[in-house]
């Protein structure tokens, strides 16, 4: 099987394409792909040396929610144990892991280690998944806030999981805004509004 945007999207449509509760799940991760696409090619351009796998960032930006096809709390865990099934590579398919639940479970289970984005793909996926809900891309700050606001809004989630969501999410905002320096230097640009 090829790693590719084309086979993300196979991948994407098969799991979040056919159920009308996963639309906005479907949308975002379009936005992802898109966006990762045109991230890794900048920065295959700027920076050669690093042997980008432009495939792969492709890839992963568009497969990297299907989890949610299964569970909403550990969507990053199924996201693995679905392309396994899908006869991905471990080794690729542990490279969706998008850093999300590093603070939520992580450090409950005394294992941050296995939720932490995993290379500069991952990275890269961190950082795409962090700038963008729908469309354009916005700065990681900006989107952990609206993040954040939405769960709010939220009627039927109980008060403690949104405290939880915002206490973690706080406390994952200087990781994420480390991949987004990272990101821009190999880009050679100073914000998302120049990709």
């Amino acid at each position: 099987m090829e790693i590719d945007g084309e086979t993300g999207k196979i991948i994407m449509k098969k799991y979040l394409g056919n159920d009308s509760k996963l639309i906005k799940r479907l949308e975002h991760s379009v936005s992802v792909g898109d966006f990762s696409s045109q991230v890794s090619r900048r920065i295959a351009q700027t920076t050669p040396e690093l042997d980008l796998d432009i495939d792969l960032c492709d890839f992963l930006g568009y497969c990297h929610d299907i989890g949610y096809s299964v569970a909403d709390g550990k969507h990053e865990a199924c996201t693995v144990e679905l392309l396994l099934k899908e006869g991905i590579d471990i080794q690729v398919a542990r490279k969706a892991m998008h850093g999300q639940l590093a603070e939520q479970f992580g450090e409950k289970e005394g294992n941050v280690a296995q939720y932490l984005p995993m290379g500069i793909e991952g990275i890269i996926l961190t950082y795409c998944d962090m700038s963008v809900r729908v469309g354009e891309p916005v700065t990681i700050r900006e989107r952990a806030q609206e993040i954040i606001e939405r769960i709010k809004s939220i009627p039927t989630m109980p008060d403690t999981l949104k405290k939880d969501i915002e206490d973690n999410m706080n406390k994952a905002l200087p990781r994420f805004e480390r991949y987004e320096q990272v990101v821009l230097a190999l880009a050679g640009i100073k914000s998302v509004r120049e990709f």
